[in-house]
């Protein structure tokens, strides 16, 4: 999978990252905006290839409060969620972590999302099901911090050859609620509890 990403060209991988953008914000609806009004959409800063989704408007006329995830302890594996914008250059750092790995991320100074406030979390990685499965990149940053919010809505985002048949799972691994992909998007059994109630009891 790792090979499949890398072999995305990047004009093809910009398309196909605008399509993705796309699906996000015309299946909005299926979120339940009562449910995101005035709480936060947690994204990621991605890797160079991966998906480059963009959850902001340019009229910053979001139905929802706009976060992303920060790194708190690279050797334990653990984030946190912080408002911030893209478009907002004042509020990142670029912060290199290891000699091959540097992220952008909001710095300290912005305002840490509570678990309460948090509606929904968007969460990239190398093979999704269409049940809810996810392969991570190993080191398990996104089960411990998905854990830390059990009813936010789970977003697994995706191009759609990533999309497998099936994938191993471990006992410590976090399932997803949805799968968006550049071509649309694939709902498991907990997203309609989601749609109903705000949360996934399940998980509480």
């Amino acid at each position: 999978m790792r090979a499949t990403l890398d072999s995305i060209d990047f004009f093809k991988l910009i398309h196909k990252s605008e399509a993705l953008s796309d699906q996000f914000f015309n299946h909005l609806i299926l979120f339940n905006e009562s449910h995101l009004k005035n709480r936060a959409v947690v994204s990621f800063y991605p890797f160079s290839s991966e998906p480059q989704i963009n959850i902001e408007k340019e009229a910053q006329n979001e139905p929802y409060r706009v976060a992303y995830v920060r790194v708190q302890d690279w050797s334990l594996s653990t984030m946190t969620a912080s408002y911030a914008r893209r478009d907002q250059p004042g509020q990142w750092e670029e912060k290199q972590f290891t000699s091959k790995i540097k992220i952008f991320q909001p710095t300290e100074t912005q305002p840490e999302c509570k678990t309460e406030e948090v509606a929904a979390i968007l969460v990239p990685g190398l093979a999704f099901t269409r049940t809810g499965t996810r392969l991570g990149r190993g080191s398990g940053f996104y089960d411990r911090f998905l854990k830390k919010f059990p009813s936010a809505l789970r977003v697994g985002v995706a191009f759609h050859e990533q999309i497998c048949e099936s994938l191993p799972l471990d006992e410590w691994d976090e399932p997803l609620d949805i799968i968006l992909t550049d071509q649309g998007i694939f709902e498991t059994k907990s997203f309609g509890q989601w749609q109903k109630q705000g949360k996934v009891l399940l998980r509480s």
